[in-house]
């Protein structure tokens, strides 16, 4: 294993963006580890997906119309259900979003309603801090010791007893992070954000009887899913 202090870079995984305190925190050897495995695993079928989004908008643009796949007849008519959602996302007559700023995650938590989504994708700014920091707020926020304290009006802001369900959705998969570098490629971002939500704070949600939650936007085909 590479040397994450001094070059910052595991195997064939580099990061390129400016190295801060709260990389630190999410930023550890092992989930960058992960983050690699996911991208051996599923980077080279997100290229190719990506491709074939590109050959199917062509024939929609010669006039071809969407229609069923005969691979997947079996599944349309056999007989089936989805496995029942989890207890606490049963109720979700009342959601919000927003971005993973930190007063806003907390805010959202206790503002009553059933499920809040933290948003990676068109709530924030995908700067390199924003990224990182809100990595940093939501392990906080599952852990429940999140707070933010206002400079300007010295308010101070933490959870309430009972908040909402968090759900959390990376960027798309057609976005890259620019400052992690893969064999000279720039990875995936819904690797990186899903990766290093998940690696951080997956087994603090089960203890706490919940779970890691994820939105997926922007997905074109079953194939994606």
């Amino acid at each position: 294993m590479d040397n994450i202090e001094g070059d910052r870079s595991i195997s064939g995984l580099s990061v390129q963006g400016k190295w801060t305190q709260n990389c630190d925190t999410v930023l550890t050897p092992e989930a960058l580890k992960f983050i690699q495995k996911l991208e051996d695993r599923f980077g080279d079928r997100r290229i190719e997906l990506l491709h074939k989004r590109l050959s199917k908008q062509l024939e929609i643009d010669e006039g071809r119309l969407p229609e069923f796949l005969p691979e997947t007849k079996d599944i349309r008519l056999g007989d089936w259900r989805v496995a029942q959602a989890p207890a606490d996302l049963q109720d979700r007559r009342v959601e919000i979003t927003g971005p993973v700023e930190r007063k806003m995650i907390i805010n959202a938590l206790n503002s009553g309603v059933k499920v809040f989504m933290a948003d990676f994708e068109d709530s924030s700014s995908p700067t390199w801090d924003n990224i990182i920091d809100g990595q940093v707020n939501l392990k906080d926020a599952v852990r429940r010791n999140i707070t933010f304290s206002n400079p300007t009006n010295e308010k101070f802001y933490q959870l309430n007893e009972t908040v909402a369900t968090l759900m959390v959705r990376p960027r798309g998969w057609h976005l890259t992070e620019k400052n992690v570098e893969y064999n000279g490629q720039q990875i995936s971002a819904s690797l990186f954000d899903f990766g290093l939500y998940f690696f951080h704070n997956a087994n603090e949600l089960i203890k706490r009887n919940t779970g890691p939650y994820f939105y997926l936007p922007k997905l074109e085909s079953h194939l994606e899913a």
